[in-house]
């Protein structure tokens, strides 16, 4: 039974930043089911008594018996942050792609056409270099797509697409004017446009937004990367009238009404097996019917079993780039099969656990357990004055 109070959080070694998100995911699911319930209002009870989100209980099939097989929300709260200052060279998503450019791993990661700051357009490495607005249009017409996204954030949140086809302006897939496109892009700051993926055929027919699959990869010693859990996500349609097919948003929604739903895949990394063929089932989650078990996309209808044929090749490009950012030892790698061949969207410091623990349960695996064990254990020892130094870590 955990204490969710901010001292009590403080006490037992949080950083005041990862105290203020935790209590605020709770207190935003406890709002959320008050106003259009969605979770059982006994299991969300019972799982914040836990250490655990009631989304988290809700997608993991939580109870007393298999509760600890899983590490809390509390706990992965708790540890953070897994990596040392090193963390920013991934966190920022401008300093990921400048981290790569120019190097064998370039051919991977998204090109990256312009940033806007609080008061200034900025070409980057892969546009003209032309900084005014009219360059970035011009370098619009020329893509036909460009990824909009806050430089630094998470959970898809800010996610846009901006297009021009045949004489015609979109943002986010709705026809808009130039005059349109250039108000968007002076009202967002902090925002990176990048090169715009699409799926590969064999992931288009699942579905047509680009998927994620998530690699959590574990570097402790800086010189042995190892790949410790997976799985792949494919956007979904859910009750609230987001469409299936809209790839102008991401295909990640945070659960906060009835309604949602995610559809998760298991994926294997030992074979690069993915679906059915892993033996294991897809998981439909939905905050209104609970968790099921499937083998078919609910929208498309495509079985989804298959392979990644050149995933050997795959995996050991994402070792080597651990290896190349050997401080940074937990990454959690988004990656795509797209139609111009494998991207890495980007690397996560701090991987949201609940869905990798759909098919990998960290409390059971023969490396995540004893790590996490040791993580835990070294705070548990800290003393006042470095309990105090942690509650003050500030990003």
């Amino acid at each position: 039974m955990v204490e969710n109070t901010m001292e009590a959080l403080l006490q037992d070694g949080f950083a005041k930043k990862m105290a203020n998100q935790y209590l605020g995911n709770l207190e935003r699911e406890r709002k959320s089911n008050a106003e259009a319930q969605f979770i059982d209002p006994e299991l969300l009870e019972w799982a914040h008594a836990n250490g655990f989100y009631g989304e988290t209980a809700v997608a993991l099939q939580l109870n007393e018996q298999n509760k600890n097989d899983y590490l809390s929300d509390y706990d992965y709260c708790r540890v953070w942050p897994l990596n040392d200052w090193e963390r920013f060279w991934i966190n920022d998503k401008l300093t990921f792609a400048y981290l790569f450019a120019g190097t064998e791993f370039e051919k991977y990661i998204p090109e990256s056409y312009y940033y806007v700051d609080q008061t200034r357009i900025l070409p980057l490495i892969n546009s003209h270099m032309d900084k005014s607005l009219d360059g970035f249009i011009a370098l619009l017409k020329e893509k036909g797509e460009f990824a909009c996204k806050p430089c630094n954030g998470g959970w898809g949140m800010g996610f846009n697409k901006l297009s021009y086809l045949d004489g015609t302006f979109y943002v986010g897939n709705k026809e808009a004017t130039e005059d349109e496109v250039r108000d968007f892009v002076t009202a967002n700051r902090n925002y990176l446009y990048t090169e715009f993926f699409h799926p590969a055929e064999e992931f288009a027919q699942i579905n047509p937004v680009i998927h994620t699959l998530r690699i959590l990869m574990l570097n402790e010693d800086g010189v042995s990367p190892t790949t410790v859990a997976s799985y792949f996500r494919f956007a979904v349609s859910d009750d609230s009238g987001i469409s299936k097919n809209d790839d102008s948003k991401s295909n990640f929604n945070l659960p906060r009404e009835p309604g949602l739903r995610l559809f998760n895949v298991p994926f294997d990394p030992k074979t690069g097996n993915y679906g059915a063929s892993t033996g294991k089932h897809s998981i439909l989650l939905s905050y209104n019917d609970g968790r099921k078990d499937v083998d078919t996309h609910p929208d498309s209808g495509t079985y989804v079993d298959g392979r990644i044929e050149n995933w050997a090749e795959l995996e050991e490009m994402l070792k080597q780039m651990a290896i190349r950012v050997a401080p940074v030892e937990w990454l959690g790698y988004d990656l795509c099969m797209t139609d111009k061949g494998p991207k890495l969207m980007e690397i996560n410091s701090h991987s949201g656990c609940t869905y990798l623990q759909m098919f990998t349960p960290y409390r059971t695996h023969e490396v995540l357990a004893p790590y996490f064990e040791k993580r835990l254990a070294a705070i548990d020892a800290l003393g006042e004055d470095a309990i105090k130094a942690r509650n003050g870590i500030p990003r």
